[in-house]
């Protein structure tokens, strides 16, 4: 490792102290660090500013959500990602605070390994024209936004008619999202490592609505049968948009990926068991 990012949640001292402190150790040790003038760490908000090229990790010091927002950034130039959970729960950090310090030497003579999860691309269909599109590490979920009422979604993989849903919403999911939004719904939980797509029924109006595991290859397709001027499409529940009916929304495996580093102080079921645990 020869040159570092570090990226933070802004809004939490804890994370702004750790970077100071991450920051004195690595450049003592040799590393350049790449960062803003006048600090030693960017901010989410920093990231689409900056060419990341030539950084060969980057330190996510923050909750899930800063972890998603700098891996799809950092999938654009390769750069593998190291979460320090500084959240509530951090499921899909590698570390602990009081750990990231004693592993600087570890990551400093390479050894750890690099594991690539895919991500989402998704977009909406509307009069036979692409409307914007969007990336996602964790998910992609239509609902009903604020209001408890139903929504009407038809289901394609393939261009074949799956099934027709009344529920309050579908989750398309990758296995790192597996333990997110999609496992709070009912959905099975997969290896990060395994390429599939991961498809929920939120509290579907049947006895016999399932959780669907589908290829990589899989093109999924969800129309909106009827209009609620609140249902709304959502990536890595950070990006939404209205979803207005007869609209398609389009979502398939992107062929940019997240590199995610491991060091191997634990298996991804034991650190779900034990955040499963501890809230």
């Amino acid at each position: 490792m020869r040159k570092a990012a570090i990226i933070v949640n802004y809004r939490k001292q804890a994370c702004l102290d750790l970077a100071n402190d991450l920051a004195s150790c690595l450049v003592k040790q040799g590393v350049e660090l790449m960062a803003p003038a006048g600090s030693v760490a960017f901010t989410v908000n920093d990231i689409a500013k900056n060419d990341f090229s030539g950084v060969d990790l980057a330190f996510v010091l923050g909750g899930d959500g800063t972890l998603l927002a700098t891996g799809r950034a950092m999938s654009t130039y390769h750069v593998p990602v190291l979460g320090v959970n500084m959240g509530r729960v951090g499921f899909l950090a590698e570390l602990e605070p009081e750990d990231l310090l004693p592993v600087v030497p570890i990551l400093l003579a390479g050894h750890y390994s690099l594991e690539e999860r895919i991500m989402l691309n998704c977009g909406i269909s509307r009069e036979d024209r692409q409307c914007n599109s969007w990336l996602a590490f964790n998910d992609v979920v239509i609902n009903n936004g604020l209001h408890a009422r139903t929504v009407d979604l038809d289901l394609l993989i393939y261009g074949q008619d799956i099934h027709s849903y009344q529920a309050d919403g579908i989750i398309i999911s990758t296995p790192t999202g597996s333990t997110g939004y999609s496992f709070s719904a009912g959905g099975p939980v997969v290896m990060p490592s395994t390429d599939v797509l991961i498809i929920v029924p939120i509290c579907p109006h049947t006895f016999f609505s399932r959780p669907i595991v589908a290829s990589p290859q899989s093109v999924v397709e969800v129309t909106c049968r009827n209009f609620k001027d609140d249902t709304i499409l959502s990536a890595d529940g950070q990006y939404c948009t209205h979803v207005q009916i007869a609209d398609t929304v389009c979502v398939q495996v992107s062929d940019k990926k997240v590199r995610m580093v491991h060091l191997g102080i634990s298996s991804p079921f034991a650190r779900l068991k034990s955040k499963i645990y501890q809230t």
